[in-house]
């Protein structure tokens, strides 16, 4: 077994000391993406298909509501937007990963005295961001749909 200096010992400690915070930051960003991607989940699936059901059932029977096809295009939009609420949570999960597998890899280079690699965050990012701009124009439409839907139904 190889011995380790007391020069490795401080270069390897100070490898250490540089990217843990990173990975420590990046672990956190990971935790609170998935409190979030629950709380959307709830929020989005309570408020959206709640409210639509309640208005049916309570102020609009369904039998004398009109424009049917609005509402149906409302839940759609409702419903994509859960699915790619759920998508980009999962797609967060591995660009996550895969920052924590950089991380870890420039730790084992930064043992070796080799340089860190550095990754392009916004492009591995990307990904995440188209999805959430999707998720944001379904759920605008989906409400503007079920806003038309109720004005339709209630002052027309």
């Amino acid at each position: 077994m190889k011995k380790t200096t007391d020069a490795e010992y401080q270069r390897k400690k100070a490898v250490y000391n540089d990217l843990m915070p990173i990975w420590e930051d990046e672990r956190k960003i990971q935790l609170e993406a998935e409190a979030r991607f629950n709380k959307n989940i709830f929020l989005l699936a309570a408020g959206s298909f709640g409210v639509s059901f309640a208005f049916i059932n309570q102020i609009v029977p369904i039998e004398n509501a009109k424009h049917h096809l609005i509402l149906v295009v409302a839940w759609f939009l409702m419903g994509v937007t859960l699915l790619l609420n759920i998508i980009d949570s999962r797609v967060t999960f591995k660009i996550q990963d895969k920052l924590l597998d950089n991380i870890d890899a420039n730790i084992d280079r930064g043992y070796e005295g080799k340089l860190y690699e550095v990754l392009d965050k916004n492009k591995i990012e990307l990904p995440t961001r188209i999805f959430k701009n999707i998720t944001l124009i379904c759920f605008s439409v989906g409400i503007f749909c079920l806003l038309l839907f109720v004005l339709f139904n209630i002052v027309l």
